[in-house]
C-alpha cells in the first residue's frame, strides 16, 4: 500500500508544475491571477487544474482537454498552405477556463458585452472581459489603413458573439463568449465544405497579419482550417 502510494505521488509530481505556457495566460488575461502548485488560480479565488498528466488521442484533446492542452499545437507565425494532419493551434480549448474568463452562461457573458465600431462604422458586439473589445478596436483601426480593395474581405461579417455550440459538436464556440469575429462568409473557406479537406484560403495576408498582432490567432492555421475565423487567444500568440 506504501508503495502503491509512493508511486502515484511521484507520478503526480511529474506534472503537478506551472511551466512557461501557464505564466503566458497569466500574463495574458486580467481574470488570472496566478498559477500555482499544478493550478491556475482566478482574482475570483476559483481554481482550476493545469495539467491532469494525461497522453490523449487528437479527438480526446478536443473534447477532454485540460489546460495544459491548449498548448499542444505551436502556432506558425509564418503564413502556411499546408498543415500536418490534425494541427491545430488554438482549436484546443479548455471550456471551464473559458467560462471562468467570460462567463458561465449567456446571460452572464451579455452583462459584459460592449457595443464597438467595425471598419465600416457599423456596430458589433464583443466582450470587454480581458481587454478583448479593446484589442478589436486596435484591429479596427489598423484594417481602415489598408487600401479599399480589402473591405470586401471584411464586410458583411459573419459574426462576433453568438451563443451557440461548434457544428457538429458538444463543444460552446468561442462566438458564445463574445472573443471571436468570423470576416465575410462569401470570401472564406471552411474545412467542413470541402469534400477532400484540402485546403483553400481567400483571406489577404495583411489582414490575418493585423488580427494576429493585437492577439487574435486565425482560423486559417489550421488543419481543419475555418479561414474567416479569428478569435482572441493572446497566450497562443507568445
Amino acid at each position: 500500500m506504501k508503495l502503491i502510494l509512493l508511486v502515484t505521488l511521484l507520478s503526480f509530481s511529474l506534472f503537478a508544475f506551472c511551466d512557461s505556457n501557464a505564466q503566458k495566460l497569466v500574463e495574458s488575461y486580467k481574470s488570472i491571477k496566478a498559477c500555482k502548485d499544478n493550478y491556475i488560480i482566478m482574482q475570483n479565488g476559483k481554481k482550476l487544474l493545469y495539467d491532469d498528466g494525461l497522453q490523449k488521442s487528437f479527438n480526446e484533446l478536443l473534447n477532454y482537454a485540460d489546460i495544459e492542452d491548449m498548448f499542444t499545437f505551436k502556432y506558425p507565425k509564418y503564413f502556411t498552405t499546408k498543415l500536418p494532419k490534425n494541427y491545430d493551434p488554438g482549436r484546443i480549448r479548455n471550456e471551464k477556463l473559458f467560462k471562468e474568463l467570460y462567463g458561465h452562461n449567456k446571460n452572464e457573458v451579455k452583462k459584459h458585452l460592449r457595443t464597438i465600431e467595425w471598419i465600416n462604422g457599423r456596430k458589433i458586439r464583443v466582450t470587454r472581459r480581458n481587454g478583448v473589445d479593446k484589442a478589436l478596436e486596435k484591429v479596427v483601426r489598423d484594417l481602415k489603413k489598408l487600401p479599399k480593395s480589402y473591405q470586401k474581405y471584411l464586410w458583411p461579417i459573419g459574426g462576433t458573439f453568438t451563443w451557440r455550440k461548434i457544428a457538429g459538436t458538444n463543444r460552446l464556440s468561442v462566438h458564445s463568449f463574445g472573443a471571436a469575429i468570423d470576416i465575410n462568409v462569401k470570401y472564406s473557406d471552411y474545412w467542413r465544405w470541402s469534400k477532400n479537406k484540402t485546403f483553400h484560403n481567400k483571406i489577404p495576408k495583411k489582414i490575418v497579419e493585423i488580427f494576429e498582432k493585437h492577439g487574435f490567432i486565425w482560423g486559417g492555421k489550421w488543419y481543419h482550417y475555418d479561414t474567416m475565423h479569428f478569435e482572441y487567444r493572446p497566450e497562443i500568440l507568445k
